[in-house]
């Protein structure tokens, strides 16, 4: 009797040890910083910015700029109107500071200086205001401004500009291959910095990242620039869970806001490669009543057809371009099914295209997005078959 209560005794201890490490564990877990600071300053390895948000100051002169992403100008023509992911801009100066200037209340910036060597700032809801950098070394800087977060409505970011200490240089060469990425919240890189599933909305803002999303790290092993169309909830045929039947991407594709169909959108360079990855709101939500589809066999094939008009009209737009079809495997043969009859149609046409269809992901982010590790296979299946194209 003695041995078996020692025997109790010691399960207990084992038992009370492991619920020790299991909360210790879980409680370890990273959670995005909430709420979302509006100034994080990281130093680099020349001298530490400094940073004020300040009332929009006159007499200021504007840098020349390399702009990526879909615009529309301000009312004012002043200033650029964005709301898709990723919109980017970089320009070059001689001085110590400049000035951002913005009209913001919803979306998280990276600013960058000299590749990171000058530090890094990520600034949060900005509002109307603008952003003084100073304390700079003297001499040359590259300044790199980003849109980071998914824009809920359009926002307003008027440019980089320079006091009379700072003179002006060419913006920088754009890069010899652009590359765009058409796709849902899996492409904008929704919450891909988050740790677990169940978040909230400020944990959400503060995790997404679309610079670090799977479109820019290929862009970036590539040494191409990037565009990103995408939006949280898009599909091609039908949004998540039905919502919104007017609003699918092949009605918001041509926009420049995709929340107004009105606005004026200016020049876009044509894409050298497309990247479309959609059908994970297609296929990943429950029907709703009213919704003209019974079952997922009937959504599939009326989205083939649609796919392949869908890309039809990138292959007219981009000429040259390499069309990658992105399909997600883990929705089985209803939606590779349809790619697969999409690159057969484009190869019949003469369109140079591939097709990756990726393994089934982790998504382990907020709200069963991809995670990080999800965004890092994707970008490596995605270089491989652009490299195997010879592209």
């Amino acid at each position: 009797m003695r041995t078996n209560l020692r025997g109790v005794a010691m399960l207990s201890a084992v038992a009370a040890a492991l619920v020790l490490v299991i909360t210790f564990l879980w409680h370890d877990t990273a959670r995005p910083h909430t709420p979302v600071p509006p100034v994080v300053i990281e130093k680099g390895t020349a001298a530490m910015p400094r940073v004020a948000l300040i009332a929009p100051r006159e007499g200021l002169r504007p840098l020349p700029w390399n702009i990526l992403g879909r615009t529309a100008s301000t009312p004012d023509k002043k200033g650029y109107l964005q709301e898709w992911p990723g919109f980017h801009a970089e320009g070059r100066f001689t001085g110590t500071g400049v000035y951002l200037r913005f009209q913001d209340m919803s979306n998280r910036w990276r600013v960058t200086l000299d590749g990171g060597d000058g530090g890094r700032i990520d600034l949060a809801r900005p509002g109307a205001t603008d952003v003084r950098i100073d304390g700079l070394v003297p001499g040359e800087h590259l300044i790199r401004v980003e849109k980071i977060s998914e824009s809920s409505m359009p926002a307003s970011f008027g440019g980089v500009f320079i006091d009379d200490s700072a003179s002006p240089l060419p913006a920088p060469e754009p890069a010899a291959r652009l590359i765009e990425f058409i796709g849902d919240s899996d492409t904008v890189g929704f919450a891909n910095g988050a740790t677990s599933r169940d978040c909230t909305e400020e944990e959400i803002f503060a995790a997404t990242d679309t610079s670090a999303s799977f479109g820019p790290q290929v862009a970036a092993a590539l040494g191409a620039d990037y565009r990103v169309i995408a939006r949280s909830g898009i599909g091609l045929l039908r949004n998540y869970g039905g919502a919104s039947p007017e609003t699918t991407m092949p009605s918001r594709y041509p926009l420049a806001l995709p929340s107004d169909p009105h606005a004026a959108g200016q020049p876009q360079r044509p894409a050298d490669i497309v990247v479309t990855g959609l059908g994970s709101n297609d296929f990943g939500s429950d029907f709703a009543p009213g919704e003209v589809w019974r079952d997922q066999a009937a959504l599939s094939r009326d989205f083939a057809p649609a796919l392949t008009e869908f890309l039809r009209a990138r292959v007219r737009e981009n000429p040259q371009a390499l069309q990658v079809l992105l399909a997600f495997g883990e929705y089985g043969d209803a939606l590779v099914g349809p790619y697969r009859q999409a690159e057969a149609a484009l190869k019949s046409d003469g369109a140079r295209v591939v097709l990756v269809v990726l393994p089934k992901l982790q998504r382990s982010a907020c709200l069963w997005h991809p995670s990080a590790q999800d965004h890092r296979m994707i970008a490596r299946d995605i270089i491989h078959a652009i490299e195997g194209a010879g592209a």
